[in-house]
């Protein structure tokens, strides 16, 4: 069910986004709520960015009760879902913001969240088993790229 659910999405993502840009997201990114929402909006990079937001949102907390839990085991994968998330959706809204539109909420929002969202995964890294030191190390370093272009955008959108 969710498997044709998500290349639906694909699908009408490649019809319906201005430029064509259809973001590589995992599988397992979104819920089935959030890729129909990304569906419905997919005409709106503000409402998509929301959903973003919200997804990233999500997985920080599945990760807060992982560690918590002392569950590391799958917390590789849900950093590399979730940097996975940050990245594509910077290349959505790199590729779909009008550049015109100065500081868009939602995506000040969004920057605000990865920004916490960063603290949060140091946080966690320092409770996290020695072999997993690097995965950590990868996933902060990209954030931090990902979130720098997010301010760039936010302050210097030409």
């Amino acid at each position: 069910m969710f498997m044709s659910v998500f290349w639906s999405f694909s699908l009408a993502l490649s019809i319906l986004l201005p430029n064509g840009y259809v973001p590589d997201f995992p599988d397992e990114t979104f819920t089935e709520k959030e890729a129909l929402k990304i569906e419905k909006e997919s005409d709106d990079i503000e409402e998509r960015i929301q959903v973003y937001r919200k997804a990233s949102e999500r997985m920080i907390k599945n990760l807060r009760n992982a560690v918590s839990k002392k569950e590391f085991q799958t917390v590789p994968g849900n950093l590399s879902i979730w940097t996975a998330l940050i990245t594509e959706s910077l290349k959505d809204i790199e590729t779909n913001l009008d550049p015109k539109k100065r500081r868009p909420r939602p995506l000040t929002k969004y920057e605000i969240q990865v920004r916490k969202a960063i603290k949060d995964i140091r946080d966690f890294k320092i409770r996290a088993p020695v072999e997993q030191q690097d995965i950590f190390n990868r996933c902060i370093s990209r954030a931090e790229s990902v979130r720098a272009r997010m301010v760039e955008i936010l302050f210097n959108p030409e």
